[in-house]
């Protein structure tokens, strides 16, 4: 187990050492009552993916050159960024730029070289996004016949970020959708909790309509109900503020309120990871460490997948001033990409398990940097007898049966969390960390976890 490279001989000794105490305990012979019934697992996959490859998207893609004949920027639709994109394990990305209705070479082409870096495809399209109405079938099975059986299209990019005023628009789009392609992903983004209003009426971009009486829950359930989405994909960036560890208020409570109406619903949800900035005067472009953090929360909390914001830094000015994402408008690597792609690795080493379980609540131990919820909360969880040390919280889950811990350093200004959990009996585990796989058997396991990162256990006998 490499859970910091100074201690792991320490800890392998001392892992080592218990595997040997009570060696005819039922745990040897697979009889353990975790007490814990069948999962209850609500998970969405891409048809062209594997069921046990969790989605981890980006926005947005690369454009063409000289886009829409207004920025000077190089054409970086080529196979090189493509590879980049791949290569730092986003697995879908995100239409924005190479609208298909405006440009269907470039989309065409976005979708060729997805396909060669083995990546999927969400278009953007004018032509799909407009056909609401019953009436509109055939608009939108000529639309997408063009490029629905290409082998990147994932789906298509709907809308980001509406208000209610747009659901009984999106419902018969997505009445329409499924009648046409019901394997593809019909793709909507929603917005935080933090939006005023005005803005969870007339979406992002604010309107004339006004309903002071609108809230966020409301704003999830008419969607969920009218629109009927298969996953309830949202943004929240946590990090405002220009210091280091400084937090937007709210960022569990909106987490919570997601993962309860989501479950509530029997729906998974995504989140966005914020991997740049656009205010540069008072949202920062965060860390490495505070990358890891907002994905290993997030994990943590039951999401299904993982977003970042963003893979190509938009060239677009205004009110809006991007940096600091994964790629720059000349299509350089920024820091940005090395964060998370490590980010990812960790993703893949672990989302078979997390995509196939229940998550059953968060065990908290020590301070958090924002406050859990109470009704989040669990005293106790299966055969964890008790958890000491550093600030940590554990996401709790039903793994077929079998709990699985996921252990998230929640300091972010300590350069690393001790922290010994203690179990009713000898164990045998599958232990993730950001690095690496190993197994172990014990009744008490002591983590060194690095700032940021977490540690997945999965107990299996």
């Amino acid at each position: 187990m490499m859970i910091h490279k100074k201690v792991t001989g320490l800890i392998l000794l001392f892992l080592v050492s218990l595997s040997f105490i009570a060696c005819d305990d039922a745990s040897t012979t697979g009889e353990i009552d975790f007490g814990l019934d069948d999962p209850t697992v609500n998970k969405y996959t891409f048809a062209k993916h594997d069921d046990d490859t969790m989605p981890i998207g980006a926005w947005s893609e690369p454009p063409y050159g000289n886009f829409a004949g207004v920025y000077d920027n190089p054409d970086l639709i080529n196979d090189e960024q493509w590879e980049m994109i791949s290569e730092s394990g986003i697995n879908v990305m995100y239409g924005l730029y190479n609208n298909a209705a405006i440009n269907m070479d470039a989309a065409l082409d976005s979708l060729d070289y997805a396909a060669a870096n083995d990546v999927l495809y969400l278009v953007r399209d004018h032509q799909v996004t407009g056909a609401t109405d019953p009436g509109d079938l055939d608009l939108l099975e000529d639309a997408l016949e063009v490029y629905n059986d290409h082998p990147a299209f994932g789906g298509s990019m709907i809308v980001d970020e509406p208000g209610t005023k747009s659901y009984p628009g999106l419902a018969g789009l997505h009445d329409n959708y499924k009648e046409v392609d019901d394997e593809a992903t019909f793709y909507i983004n929603m917005l935080p909790d933090y939006a005023n209003t005005n803005q969870l009426v007339n979406g992002a971009g604010g309107g004339p309509y006004e309903d002071d009486s609108m809230t966020y829950e409301r704003y999830m359930r008419e969607y969920i109900e009218l629109v009927e989405p298969d996953f309830y994909s949202f943004d929240y960036y946590p990090f405002s503020g220009m210091e280091y560890g400084e937090l937007r208020g709210g960022y569990f409570a909106q987490l919570s309120q997601v993962r309860s109406i989501a479950r509530e619903y029997d729906l998974p949800f995504w989140v966005f990871i914020q991997a740049s900035s656009w205010s540069p005067d008072n949202l920062r472009v965060p860390s490495r460490e505070e990358v890891h953090w907002n994905v290993a929360t997030s994990l943590a909390y039951g999401a299904k997948g993982i977003q970042h914001f963003m893979y190509y830094t938009s060239m677009e000015g205004g009110h809006e001033n991007f940096v600091g994402g994964m790629v720059d408008s000349e299509g350089n690597k920024n820091p940005m990409y090395d964060y998370v792609k490590e980010a990812n690795e960790h993703i893949t080493m672990i989302d078979e398990i997390l995509l196939n379980s229940e998550h059953m609540g968060i065990i908290v131990n020590g301070e958090s940097p924002e406050e859990i919820p109470e009704a989040d909360k669990l005293d106790s969880f299966s055969v964890l007898n008790d958890v000491s040390g550093d600030d940590v919280i554990i996401g709790a889950f039903n793994h077929g049966g079998r709990p699985a811990l996921y252990v998230v350093n929640n300091d972010l200004s300590a350069e690393e969390a001790e922290v010994t959990l203690t179990f009713d009996a000898q164990l045998s585990f599958d232990l993730y960390d950001f690095e690496s796989h190993t197994n172990a058997s014990s009744d008490a396991l002591t983590l060194n976890i690095p700032k940021g990162q977490a540690v997945l256990i999965d107990i299996y006998g």
